[in-house]
């Protein structure tokens, strides 16, 4: 809302502004002066029988002109102010009226010190400032005017002059008085319109707010909801939201909470009361059909059309996190056995070494090799070495346990930590594993493969799986110089 700087008669100081109150005024004025002509054109052709009993008085000729006049100028300013186009013309229309109306009223007075006389002297001047349609100086010109030359011509007709002190003072206290009526009106005129205007645009560009805010929900491709924060139900839903979620449970109330959960859902409602939003809060959310999908979260809270809300906004990112899971995997697996990689059994090794040290429980450490690999490739291609390969892999997974990991260290080299595992039982498992493979026919191979196994256990004291992995490697090396097929543990090697 702009400041409202008014002159000192009650008008705004902006002429724009006061061009605008006066346009947006100007059917109301005009109908105004229409009513004030007609008033006294009826009033004045009444006081053309009242006039009569003038007759044969030397003045009374003149009063019927002046009369007359006043008849003639408001039946013109009747005519007239239906055909007013602006402020300005009204306002040049209501001043001639009142200088044609002061003259004669000087005409009419001027013969008579009647009561009437004076009481047509005191009133006038009160129809030039509170009735017409005029700016603040003009009304002023046209009071003092209608005041003082009135008084004059009653004046000069009153035989004695000990009255004229009190006339005069009393006139000066009327137009004083009606000024700062007029001022007042002006001024309180001008702040009713320029609150209702205010309000107005104030409106106006809250329609215009609510209607950006509905393009945009509407534009914007991803789902937007509006809750009530109070019982839950949906306020506003995006067409994104409506296919994401379907219209039947966005009817629902808490539809959006209930597909979150509790855990989340605690944690989301704290967070936006101690902040007032949320931003990227990700989340998995179970929509109708139990379909399930994992989501970015936003939120704000808001009024809207006076409800308190909260504006939530959502960002499916399932497929973002199946390829961040795909590329996790494909980093951390091997893709021909679908074993874990090097890396990944490095990085394993690590959580089970610090679980097995700080409970003092066994960990033992399995290195596995399939005997003439490069012979088998050789002869018989890298699609049948690929296979034997892949099924050497599927029989670890079969044979080790859940807790065990088994990982594919590079060419036809295999690890395995065994976690909560002594000499004799990963001798044991060895040894299982060693036989299985003898009895692992493969169509396109005339004979069964072999492995060659090497073990140890760690340490005390050690923190990092090298030194164990290299100890298993010794000890298979020596099953491979003691003739292959075989299982050695580094214990053996060393004594």
């Amino acid at each position: 809302m702009r400041p409202v700087f008014l002159t000192w008669g009650g008008e705004f100081a902006d002429p724009v502004r006061e061009a605008d109150y006066q346009a947006e005024r100007l059917a109301e004025s005009a109908r105004h002066a229409r009513l004030l002509f007609g008033f006294a054109l009826l009033m004045n052709l009444l006081f053309y029988l009242s006039d009569w009993r003038f007759f044969g008085h030397p003045h009374f000729a003149v009063s019927m002109v002046a009369r007359s006049v006043i008849v003639a100028v408001s039946l013109a300013g009747m005519l007239a102010a239906g055909r007013i186009a602006s402020f300005r013309m009204l306002a040049w229309l209501a001043a001639t009226w009142a200088f044609f109306v002061i003259a004669a009223s000087v005409v009419l007075i001027a013969p008579h010190s009647s009561p009437i006389g004076l009481l047509i002297t005191f009133v006038m001047p009160m129809i030039y400032y509170l009735a017409l349609s005029m700016p603040f100086r003009w009304a002023l010109v046209c009071g003092l005017g209608g005041s003082i030359a009135p008084l004059a011509a009653y004046m000069a007709f009153l035989p004695s002059r000990e009255t004229w002190p009190g006339l005069i003072l009393a006139l000066i206290t009327l137009n004083i008085i009606l000024a700062l009526v007029l001022i007042r009106s002006n001024r309180l005129q001008r702040l009713a319109w320029a609150i209702t205007q205010a309000e107005r645009v104030a409106n106006l560009q809250l329609a215009r707010h609510r209607e950006t805010l509905q393009a945009l929900l509407q534009a914007v491709p991803a789902p937007m909801i509006v809750v009530n924060r109070r019982d839950g139900t949906i306020l506003q839903a995006n067409e994104a939201a409506r296919g994401y979620f379907g219209e039947g449970p966005l009817r629902q109330p808490h539809a959006i909470q209930a597909s979150i959960e509790r855990r989340d859902l605690r944690k989301l409602t704290m967070i936006l009361e101690a902040n007032g939003r949320i931003d990227g809060f990700e989340t998995r959310l179970k929509l109708a059909g139990g379909a399930v999908r994992d989501v970015l979260l936003s939120a704000t809270t808001a009024e809207v059309d006076g409800v308190a809300a909260v504006l939530v906004a959502l960002t499916d990112i399932t497929g973002r996190k199946e390829m961040e899971a795909n590329l996790e995997r494909l980093a951390s697996t091997d893709p021909l056995t679908g074993l874990v990689n090097r890396a990944h059994f490095f990085a394993l090794a690590k959580g089970e070494i610090r679980r097995s040290r700080r409970y003092g429980r066994p960990l033992a450490v399995i290195m596995a090799d399939i005997d003439h690999f490069k012979r088998i490739n050789d002869t018989y291609g890298h699609g049948e070495g690929d296979r034997a390969l892949a099924s050497f892999a599927d029989l670890c997974r079969k044979l080790v346990r859940a807790e065990d990991t088994v990982a594919r260290l590079g060419g036809e080299e295999f690890g395995l930590l065994l976690p909560e595992t002594d000499a004799d039982q990963a001798m044991a498992l060895a040894n299982r594993l060693r036989t299985a493979v003898e009895d692992l026919h493969l169509g396109s191979l005339p004979a069964p493969i072999t492995i060659s196994i090497g073990i140890s256990q760690f340490l005390a004291g050690e923190t990092a799986l090298d030194a164990a992995l290299s100890r298993a490697d010794q000890a298979l090396y020596a099953a491979k110089r003691s003739g292959r097929n075989r299982v050695v543990h580094f214990d053996a090697v060393a004594a």
